[in-house]
């Protein structure tokens, strides 16, 4: 095409000549046209969008272009830059820029000694631009926090009773039964030792044991309280030798 152009223009020149013009002009007219070719051959720079893996699709201001292998065509002066998106399913998204600096335009430079507007347009785009797409991080699972619940103290309870057991009848002389009967209880859950056992069964059967105020009830509460941390152990045994060894 850029040689049919050259010919037409040295055919105007030739009529021109025919018609009696001067010959210096003729030149110029035909370095005009030759320099009118090669500015708009020259403007225009076109270059390949790759991408690894193809098939990404080509964004340019929010506008999708076209997919990768894309061709980019455009007639920016020079030091012009484009930014382009590079999108795909599976993988990050690429921010890319490309900048009209790349490489020396022949066409345009030839046409900027005749002309000096094709000199904006003086360098172009590399062929090709190849980019390498990123896969996207897997998706973390959201992690749910546990929220601690508070623990409300369970009340005092009582000395649990064997199975089948017999309940201690009412009376004057049924009280040391029952008392014993708690006495042994403590002992087995192991609240008293043997031996502490022993002195307060010691006090029911000698009559020095105190109803009023029983002993058995007092060790169970102080053993409530060590439970349930109201107390501590050196509390519980200090107050446990005063209840049976009034001390």
């Amino acid at each position: 095409m850029l040689i049919d152009y050259f010919c037409r223009a040295i055919s105007l020149v030739t009529l021109l000549n025919k018609k009696h013009m001067k010959r210096k002009h003729s030149i110029q007219i035909a370095c005009f046209f030759l320099a009118t070719l090669v500015l708009f051959t020259g403007c225009a720079s076109t270059t390949m969008i790759q991408s690894t893996p193809p098939g990404a699709d080509v964004y340019v201001s929010q506008q999708k272009m076209g997919v990768t292998p894309y061709a980019y065509t455009d007639s920016k002066i020079v030091g012009s830059s484009t930014p382009f998106v590079l999108k795909k399913e599976g993988y990050q998204d690429l921010n890319v820029v490309i900048t009209r600096t790349e490489q020396a335009d022949v066409g345009a430079i030839i046409g900027g000694i005749f002309v000096l507007i094709p000199f904006l347009w003086v360098c172009k785009y590399n062929p090709e631009h190849n980019y390498t797409l990123t896969p996207a991080a897997p998706a973390t699972p959201a992690v749910q926090q546990t929220v601690p619940v508070p623990v409300t103290p369970a009340p005092p309870v009582a000395p649990a009773v064997a199975p089948n057991a017999a309940t201690p009848a009412t009376g004057e002389s049924d009280k040391s039964a029952t008392e014993l009967y708690k006495l042994k209880t403590l002992s087995e859950n192991g609240t008293i030792t043997s031996d502490e056992y022993t002195t307060l069964k010691s006090k029911v059967l000698d009559n020095k044991y105190d109803y009023a105020n029983s002993p058995a009830d007092q060790l169970t509460k102080l053993k409530s309280w060590l439970d349930q941390g109201l107390i501590s152990q050196n509390d519980f045994n200090s107050k446990k030798r005063k209840v049976i060894y009034g001390q």
